[in-house]
């Protein structure tokens, strides 16, 4: 039985991808198994209570700190359009100054007072939406957030703590920094799930990957990060497995200052990690240590020199190399949707919609 949840995590995307919404009462299973077997730990007799208990011991760090300057670019020629040719999602009246998360699109999760529109990262947190503490990080507009995102997903002040991601020298200097700035909050628990104001999360993604993050402890299978993940053509950020399916090598192109690689099929992660909050407190703590430089940023061997950036995609290659990361199959390409300029709304609407529509399907809407 062990094995059986221990081969999950290597699985071809289209075994894992059949059997999606049957994973964690799988893992309910062998975690119980493993517990029980060792006499140590509650077993529970049902996922939510199980996913209550997990929840209790996870801190939820979705990032909102950046625009991006493919946002900012694209906002900027919108708006030095005619307005006839402004493209269909364009807000005029959307000040530029806000984070991207903020952009309004249409609602697909009936929020209440929304009128049809919601803010981008809306979907991002509810798709993490009681499955830990929420540690929101930001650059200012609290207020916005508050009142546009966390109010109307019923995430009072009392579940959620903001963060200001520091920029010394002038803009953030990547999420694997932000992670290092704010590592007090979120150190003390057992998990933290990141995930990013722009996607397509899947709430059934999430939970999912939470909860065998959890089984897989139980089992004592030394895992400390799992990446949900897609397969799909042409991956921007390809996952590169070895001959026993670990995942070894992740590419990231803008990180690295390289060109995109040829078209080929593959893994790709979907931006969402689950990390064992131990071992991310040591390696965000290892990396400031060994590649910080005052004055001047991070150069991290690898990166874009230019950049000065710490990612937490560092991070993940580190555990990687080390034989610490697992991958698992149960993304749909529409969760790698993001919306990073204003060209990309159409399609994130397109993905979100359908994403959606399934977690409610599968009741998982809260």
């Amino acid at each position: 039985m062990e094995a059986d949840l221990r081969s999950l995590t290597l699985e071809a995307a289209e075994a894992a991808l059949a059997r999606r919404f049957d994973i964690a009462q799988r893992a309910l299973a062998e975690r119980n198994a493993a517990v029980g077997g060792i006499g140590k730990g509650d077993m529970h007799g049902k996922v939510s209570d199980w996913l209550s208990d997990v929840a209790r011991r996870t801190v939820c760090l979705t990032l909102l700190a950046g625009s991006g300057s493919r946002w900012q670019r694209s906002l900027a020629e919108a708006r030095a359009l005619p307005e006839s040719e402004r493209p269909g999602c364009f807000d005029p009246s959307f000040d530029p100054g806000l984070p991207r998360g903020l952009y309004p699109v249409r609602d697909f999760l009936g929020l209440p007072g929304s009128s049809g529109r919601v803010p981008v990262a809306a979907y991002s947190l509810h798709a993490v939406r009681n499955l830990g503490r929420h540690l929101v990080v930001v650059r200012g507009n609290e207020d916005e957030i508050d009142r546009g995102i966390l109010a109307p997903l019923g995430i009072p002040a009392q579940a959620r703590e903001f963060f200001t991601q520091e920029a010394p020298f002038g803009k953030p200097l990547g999420h694997g920094d932000a992670a290092w700035q704010c590592r007090r909050l979120w150190s003390p628990a057992d998990y933290v799930v990141t995930n990013f104001g722009g996607d397509a999360n899947s709430r059934h993604t999430v939970l999912t990957s939470l909860l065998v993050m959890d089984a897989l402890a139980a089992l004592g299978e030394g895992v400390d990060l799992l990446i949900p993940a897609a397969h799909i053509q042409d991956p921007a950020y390809p996952i590169g497995l070895d001959s026993s399916g670990l995942p070894r090598v992740f590419g990231h192109a803008k990180l690295q200052g390289q060109k995109a690689g040829p078209t080929v099929a593959g893994y790709t992660n979907v931006g969402v990690r689950v990390y064992r909050a131990k071992a991310l407190l040591a390696k965000v703590e290892a990396f400031r240590s060994l590649h910080w430089t005052p004055g001047t940023g991070y150069s991290i061997p690898g990166n874009d020199p230019a950049g000065h950036e710490f990612a937490l995609d560092n991070i993940d290659a580190e555990l990687a190399r080390e034989g610490r990361v697992r991958i698992i199959a149960i993304c749909r390409a529409a969760e790698l949707t993001p919306a990073k300029a204003l060209s990309d709304i159409p399609a994130f609407e397109r993905a979100i919609e359908s994403v959606t529509a399934e977690d409610r399907m599968r009741g998982l809407r809260d």
